[in-house]
């Protein structure tokens, strides 16, 4: 598949990634001087500057826009070509990395880049929180919480996280919620300690919400779990990174397509790895195949 002009987005302040900038511009050059005829760079400072520089790639008529960098950055710039014909890819090395690990993407750049270059097109479905967009997954409770100690940490990868997720355990204070799933089953928990909406597989680092998830079927979905139930989760942790958390002793899993979150108080809520700012009461849904996204070919065989 070839593209006329393809833009590719570099976060410099991107998490892990292995890789240096030279090296990954060196894979362009060698596996996608066929692709397209004219492939630019460009390096935003921060979330403004990514704004306006996209604004004048799609004015510019952009067919492609590839990001190098993590979930965070990959959804501030995906989101905004949701509806377009516009195409996103993603070359991951950011630390979390969900939508590249839910498409099956290499974590190694180089090899990135080159399974790109020969991948193909899917429409991938959208969720949205009260209007605001999100790729990978949306949460409301300990699972959102510890997203902001995570942020705030110097380090990145799998052990900061656990790290903040371990900090959060103990200083998150659940509240009442009640959830009401495609207007037709009601379901209250008194403290809950999980509660996610996932629109793709998994969070990142690898945890998975459901290892069959699709992205592209017109559903979500949703898990959630009582803090009472902690020392179950926590026996069975290990299952979150080989079947999912759904297959966890007493957690709720529904898919759907509409949820509405009621809470006892307004608390924060975490899209794509960023805190937001979270209403007192949620409306979750879906638009399907919103996105177009390039999806890397299988990698290959000996």
């Amino acid at each position: 598949m070839n593209f006329r002009k393809v833009r590719v987005f570099y976060n410099r302040r991107s998490g892990v990634g292995g890789q240096s900038l030279p090296r990954i511009q060196e894979a362009f050059s060698s596996f996608w001087r066929e692709k397209t005829e004219d492939l630019a760079w460009y390096f935003p400072a921060d979330e403004a500057e990514s704004d306006s520089m996209l604004s004048a790639a799609l004015n510019d008529g952009a067919h492609c826009v590839i990001v190098c960098g993590g979930d965070g950055t990959v959804s501030s710039i995906g989101t905004k070509l949701i509806g377009t014909n516009v195409c996103l890819g993603v070359v991951p090395t950011g630390s979390g990395n969900g939508l590249a690990r839910h498409f099956a993407q290499s974590l190694n750049p180089s090899a990135a880049i080159e399974r790109l270059a020969s991948g193909s097109i899917r429409n991938m479905d959208v969720g949205y929180v009260n209007g605001s967009p999100f790729l990978v997954s949306a949460s409301a409770a300990w699972d959102a919480a510890l997203v902001k100690a995570y942020n705030m940490s110097p380090m990145r990868g799998l052990g900061s996280y656990v790290i903040a997720g371990i900090y959060t355990f103990f200083e998150f204070s659940p509240k009442p919620v009640r959830i009401i799933v495609d207007n037709s089953e009601t379901i209250d928990i008194d403290r809950p300690l999980l509660l996610t909406i996932g629109n793709l597989s998994g969070w990142g680092f690898g945890a998975l919400i459901d290892k069959e998830a699709d992205g592209c079927d017109g559903r979500m979905e949703l898990v959630a779990a009582n803090q009472k139930d902690a020392p179950l989760l926590l026996a069975k942790i290990a299952e979150v990174f080989t079947r999912g958390v759904m297959n966890l002793p007493n957690v709720i899993y529904r898919k759907i397509r509409h949820v509405r979150i009621e809470r006892a108080e307004a608390q924060h809520i975490q899209l794509d790895g960023e805190l937001r700012e979270g209403s007192k009461n949620l409306e979750i849904s879906v638009r399907p195949a919103a996105l177009r996204i390039l999806v890397p070919s299988p990698p290959a065989t000996s």
